[in-house]
């Protein structure tokens, strides 16, 4: 891979970093975390000469997904309790002051937004497929 085509990958991956900071809207947070996460694919799957690395990309890949379905879901019930809301704040507002949902109907949604967050950050309990992502990635020098 060329230096040209790492440092598109770095910038970009940096860019979808950038936006997920400024994000306060569901496509927003969704678009960026996956803008973010698929830059970060190719700079993984650069050096091909050992099995570790299609193994590192393939769990990186598969989890992000599964993660990004259970964020989604969540998100989608947010959606649908907020009456079509979604910018974050508005949706915060909304469940204060009205009262829409019950706690156990917002405990299960913010459960699977924290999930999903969780995976992609991965602490503890989701922490099982991290460590054979970073051995499988070839360190920088």
């Amino acid at each position: 891979m060329a230096i040209t085509e790492f440092l598109l990958f770095v910038l970009t991956a940096t860019l979808g970093g950038m936006f997920l900071c400024g994000a306060n809207v569901f496509n927003n947070y969704l678009c960026s975390s996956r803008m973010f996460q698929f830059m970060l694919l190719p700079i993984i799957w650069i050096y091909q000469e050992r099995c570790t690395v299609y193994e590192a990309t393939t769990k990186y890949l598969l989890m992000g997904g599964a993660s990004s379905s259970i964020l989604v879901h969540g998100f989608s019930w947010l959606y649908g309790s907020s009456g079509g809301e979604i910018e974050l704040q508005e949706i915060v507002n909304g469940l204060i002051n009205t009262q829409c949902i019950t706690p156990q109907e917002f405990l299960l949604r913010l459960i699977f937004i924290t999930v999903g967050i969780g995976f992609k950050l991965s602490p503890a309990p989701s922490h099982q497929w991290t460590p054979d992502v970073y051995e499988g990635v070839r360190s920088f020098r």
